[in-house]
């Protein structure tokens, strides 16, 4: 396997590493929390430490091209390393609901560091012709970690020991730390003295706290205020970045004339719609269905097992193949969707199950062969930045599209019953015009195709 030769072994099997222990624990939250309100209270914040947890990753993956570049290669990794584990340790110890939310940001943070510098690496360390095989091995990790994270909660709230769930992660971050230490090829920081750019981590904080907001929100108006004052303090920050000689992202990140801004739309798109499925598809079929909570967790994990799939299928792809299956990956995706609403609304389980792994087979695609493209479309200088940025922009994506998706869904009569008509008409709106998305996604990747690949290859 390409992967393990040439030296590049135990960098694939250090970047999984890290990326696991990111991925795992936003599973293992979710599982462990009713055990935790119950042993330190804090119900009322109950969401919050999913909500904190994903603000402290954004600014975290933000700010890890800058952390990298500052630092180097090898203490950059280190260091996120490290603040990673001081986040799992304290996560473990907090006698009260406050502390743990505090803990929750610094453990996000860490984890951000991570996942950035962990896509930086790939850019660095994996060459064009095996980059798609390596991210598809990072989409293998995430699919695992969805399998076992649950898994891991589940025994220490059974145990009725949830701090456990971190103690247990503790002794992997520090195995990590070590191997970063020891295999991490050094790269000196710049020699620049220029400080982290605090004013655009915070403005970008306080957009992603006003979208997460939205979630405490039940009246249309209200979230839809907080989203536009979202979107304006997160553009806020792109504009500051860019007039900036200290960039978080690269030049150009969001404009559709740039083929690096064309691939950031790409996930920004893709990761709004897999995040509205995830978090109300589950709803639907309760209400719709009757189906278990067995169920649903399966369902979770037969997308994830599509997405999995699709990123192996495509990986190694080049020439014609790798450009035209950008495109088909989101057409397929969308038309995908549609069926999987139709069968919300009016089919069978099986078909059910069918539609959406096969909506996560098309994003797979997409996103293993739009990353390579981001990596190789990067300005001369701003690999790095370029590659460590990505996670940002899809994170970004997962807090306005669970937003987005809250607001029509509320504008749509859910709060104002919970009867079978009206979750009907809520699914038919949301999951319909979310089938929308990767039809524009597959927008965006043809005018990719159209000549942000010409860019790439110089002709």
């Amino acid at each position: 396997m390409d992967l393990l030769r040439n030296g590049l072994g135990p960098y694939t099997i250090l970047l999984n590493l890290g990326i696991a222990l990111h991925a795992i624990d936003i599973f293992v939250i979710t599982t462990i929390m009713p055990t935790v309100v119950a042993d330190i209270g804090g119900i009322s914040f109950y969401a919050w430490t999913s909500m904190l947890y994903m603000v402290g990753t954004i600014v975290g993956s933000a700010a890890g091209g800058h952390i990298r570049a500052r630092l180097g290669t090898r203490r950059g990794y280190v260091w996120g390393g490290i603040i990673l584990l001081v986040g799992t340790i304290a996560c473990a110890i907090p006698p009260d609901m406050g502390t743990l939310l505090v803990a929750r940001v610094v453990k996000g943070i860490g984890g951000g560091l991570v996942i950035a510098q962990s896509m930086a690496l790939i850019s660095d360390l994996y060459g064009p012709s095996i980059r798609t095989r390596i991210l598809a091995t990072v989409s293998t990790t995430w699919t695992v970690a969805s399998l076992f994270g649950p898994g891991i909660g589940g025994v220490f709230a059974e145990i009725d020991y949830w701090r456990g769930a971190f103690w247990a992660q503790a002794p992997f971050v520090i195995a990590f730390v070590a191997m970063s230490w020891q295999l991490i090829p050094e790269k000196s920081g710049s020699e620049t003295q220029a400080q982290l750019p605090w004013r655009r981590l915070l403005l970008l904080a306080a957009g992603v706290m006003s979208v997460g907001l939205t979630s405490q929100f039940k009246t249309p108006m209200t979230s839809a205020l907080l989203i536009v004052l979202a979107t304006f303090l997160v553009w806020q920050t792109f504009q500051r970045d860019e007039a900036s000689e200290t960039k978080l992202f690269p030049s150009k990140a969001l404009s559709i004339f740039a083929p690096v801004g064309l691939a950031y739309w790409s996930y920004f798109l893709i990761s709004i719609t897999y995040t509205t499925l995830l978090i109300f598809a589950p709803l639907f079929l309760q209400e719709l269905h009757q189906v278990t909570p067995l169920y649903l967790g399966y369902l979770s994990l037969v997308f994830s097992t599509g997405w999995t799939i699709g990123s192996i299928a495509v990986a190694g792809w080049t020439g014609m193949w790798e450009r035209s299956g950008s495109v088909l990956g989101m057409v397929f995706a969308a038309a995908t969707t549609v069926a999987f609403t139709l069968s919300i609304l009016s089919g069978t389980l099986v078909w059910i199950t069918v539609w959406v792994t096969l909506v996560g087979f098309g994003i797979g695609i997409t996103n293993v062969l739009m990353t390579n493209y981001g990596m190789a479309v990067a300005r001369e200088g701003e690999e790095g930045i370029t590659a460590a940025a990505m996670p940002t922009i899809r994170a970004l994506g997962v807090a306005f599209g669970a937003a987005a998706a809250g607001l029509v869904a509320n504008s749509a009569g859910l709060d104002g019953g919970m009867s079978k008509e009206t979750i009907q008409h809520v699914a038919a709106w949301v999951l319909g015009l979310t089938a929308l998305l990767p039809a524009i996604a597959a927008i965006v990747c043809y005018r990719a195709v159209g000549w942000g690949w010409k860019f790439r290859t110089g002709r």
